[in-house]
């Protein structure tokens, strides 16, 4: 593992307030505060508040954090070990861009293994459960309509993680943090073009009348069909981006 070749500064606390747009949250000092750095940032890449290619400065991070530069360096490094982000010989990080191949390799993965929780999910999940998936989704849906991204990319990776938790399936759950992780910073490429698709359209809502029949290969489908068509949008934009 490529260690980051800035020098530890463990008592400096960094002056910098965190910025209004910054995709972060401050990070309380107290005991695992290299945990609740590595969080922020593996939540930032999954809700696509990271984009591929960024650079992530370690200082800067620290700033935005909250933090020392040591907690900081030790999620990078983490996170470098898990694929989802990249440390170059001179220790520098960046979040890395996905050829055509690497994103198709992990959305196979993803079409089976949440295929295969949704499945799970809908043979498992109580009512109550479903109606607060229903509220998240509802959430997506009006901050789609009002057109804040961010808010929409968050709900998503809500929706979906509720699914993976209603399956009851912490392996797969850490699998699937993995995976979205890596392709996590690819997600705004669905937002270039518009979606014309009417709210009621959205495969979530196939996924929510699965889960509340409790039909478990209609869920299956659903949830797959929903990356499918997600995936089809951004292989494109990754195989041809815009000069």
């Amino acid at each position: 593992m490529v260690m980051m070749t800035e020098q530890p500064d463990p008592d400096e606390f960094p002056g910098s307030p965190i910025q209004a747009d910054s995709p972060f949250g401050l990070v309380k000092r107290d005991a695992g505060v290299s945990a609740k750095a590595y969080d922020q940032i593996s939540t930032a890449l999954m809700r696509g508040r990271l984009r591929a290619g960024q650079r992530l400065v370690l200082r800067s991070l620290a700033g935005e954090l909250g933090v020392s530069v040591t907690p900081v360096r030790d999620a990078l490094q983490r996170l470098e070990s898990e694929g989802a982000i990249v440390l170059d010989a001179r220790g520098i990080a960046h979040v890395p861009t996905l050829t055509p191949e690497r994103y198709a390799e992990i959305m196979d993965l993803r079409i089976e293994l949440e295929g295969r929780a949704a499945a799970r999910a809908a043979s498992i999940a109580s009512t109550g459960a479903v109606t607060r998936l229903e509220r998240i989704h509802a959430s997506l849906a009006a901050a789609k309509a009002r057109n804040d991204i961010d808010t929409t990319l968050a709900e998503n990776e809500r929706f979906h993680f509720g699914v993976f938790a209603l399956a009851e399936m912490p392996v797969l759950y850490r699998i699937m943090q993995t995976l979205w992780m890596q392709c996590g910073p690819t997600l705004r490429l669905l937002y270039v073009a518009p979606d014309h698709r009417p709210p009621e359209h959205h495969p979530h809502c196939a996924v929510l009348a699965a889960l509340r029949e409790r039909a478990p290969e209609q869920a299956r489908r659903a949830l797959q069909s929903d990356l499918e068509h997600g995936a089809a949008i951004i292989r494109n934009q990754i195989a041809h981006p815009p000069s």
